[in-house]
């Protein structure tokens, strides 16, 4: 007889809320945040707002992951606050958009730093893509696929492994640049063509998008709560531990970036590789390379291995081919489930031009509706269904879960204000097709 699954370890689930948030969007959205607002005062406000609304959200999803700690995580809140239909237009959204979209791109990533790393011609940043750079971005996400595909257990091993060489490598940077660079920073100087304009709250609404796609990805331990042990005291925890590590590991890499290079060093571009360059000399850029190709993939592997926990609790109830809410009886995992995740992917990869410049922030706000209504789902719960086992209770309710509707609100009102059409179109037209297609998707399901 097969022995069960493995379950992850309280270690294993702060990791893994770690590894999803800290990816590559810390490396490169610095000089798009300074580009709204390069006021040092405003670019550490808006850094720490970000800090802010993940600590919320961290406290809202804490609550919700010990009250329910079912597969599917934020599927499952949504549905037991609003019903099937929100439920099924947020799985969509991620399987078609959020997840899929936020791999394709980081894969792209992963594939530039391999092709810095190695030599092999993958073209620039930002042009087209040539099927050397396709390639190796749709090879990364098929072994991940792969290692997902023998348990939860395995990838949260081989993600652990990364996320403490990308926090080694952050850490480094961190120390030599507040620790030993004493001199003043490279660049003061502010370039007035990179530069946005308007006043200087809409400049900070602009600058919620890059902020928030850095810090996105605490939600991915709720989808698979059952892989955990001891779910209803594990989860809260390691969300909330998670988010406040990540969180200070921000704010002080964004101190680096300013002490070494200044609002005008950043806002210039390449911060990342200027900050590695300033503090580690020759050996910084190749340095900062490999931490970047690291990071990438840490994040590859802990959502890749996550998310399909929400397309199975949709298949469970229905909303999906029944097929996909089947697990392997030896290893546990959603083989379907993660096959039409890697096609997907691999389907962007393949296709898409722009992938990180079109797909980064249309990912954020679609993401952002599913933040607000979450927060207020929490709050309806509470109210509705008092008699509720709850073994972690945000504290100071209802602070928390109000700050982070109200934040999640502002993103999502803000940037339909500011007519960002480019950037939010994905989000939107995706969320509008889900809502045409439910009621006939949901009667060929239910055959």
């Amino acid at each position: 007889m097969d022995a069960a699954p493995r379950k992850l370890t309280q270690f294993d689930a702060t990791m893994l809320v770690m590894g999803g948030i800290i990816g590559v969007g810390i490396f490169f959205k610095p000089p798009d945040v300074a580009t709204w607002v390069p006021e040092t005062w405003a670019y550490f406000t808006m850094w720490g707002l970000g800090a802010l609304a993940a600590l919320a959200g961290a406290m809202t999803f804490a609550e919700l992951a010990g009250t329910f700690p079912r597969t599917g995580g934020w599927y499952v809140y949504l549905r037991e606050g609003f019903g099937s239909m929100v439920a099924f237009l947020f799985a969509w959204v991620v399987l078609l958009v959020v997840s899929t979209g936020a791999c394709a791109g980081v894969a792209d990533f992963f594939a530039l730093r391999v092709g810095d790393l190695t030599g092999i011609d993958v073209g620039a940043q930002d042009a087209p893509p040539p099927w050397s750079r396709r390639l190796i971005a749709a090879s990364v996400v098929l072994v991940i696929t792969g290692v997902a595909m023998r348990g939860v257990k395995t990838g949260a091993v081989f993600q652990n492994l990364c996320m403490l060489a990308k926090l080694l490598a952050i850490g480094i940077l961190v120390l030599v640049g507040l620790a030993f660079f004493q001199d003043p920073p490279l660049d003061t100087k502010l370039d007035p063509e990179k530069l946005k304009s308007g006043s200087l709250g809409v400049r900070m609404i602009g600058a919620t998008l890059p902020v928030l796609f850095t810090y996105g990805g605490w939600q991915l331990l709720s989808y698979i709560a059952p892989q955990v042990e001891d779910p209803q005291r594990t989860l809260p925890r390691a969300i909330v531990v998670g988010v406040a590590g990540v969180g200070v590991v921000y704010l002080l890499f964004n101190a680096a970036y300013v002490r070494v290079l200044g609002m005008g060093g950043i806002l210039s571009g390449n911060a990342a590789s200027k900050l590695a360059v300033a503090t580690l000399g020759d050996v910084g850029g190749q340095f900062l390379t490999a931490a970047m190709a690291i990071s990438a993939l840490g994040f590859l592997v802990a959502t890749l291995i996550a998310t399909p926990g929400i397309y199975v609790a949709m298949a469970r109830e229905g909303l999906f081919f029944e097929a996909v809410g089947r697990s392997h009886a030896r290893t546990g995992a959603p083989v379907v489930a993660l096959t039409i995740q890697a096609g997907i992917t691999l389907g962007y990869i393949l296709l898409h031009s722009s992938l990180e410049k079109d797909l980064a922030n249309s990912v954020v706000f679609a993401e952002w509706i599913f933040h607000g209504l979450v927060a207020a789902a929490l709050l309806w719960v509470r109210a509705k269904q008092t008699g509720l086992e709850r073994p972690f209770r945000s504290p100071l309710y209802p602070l928390f879960p109000t700050i982070y509707l109200i934040l999640a609100t502002a993103v999502v009102v803000g940037n339909l204000a500011t007519n960002e059409w480019k950037v939010i179109r994905i989000g939107l037209i995706v969320l509008a097709v889900g809502a045409l297609v439910y009621a006939p998707w949901r009667r060929v399901t239910s055959r």
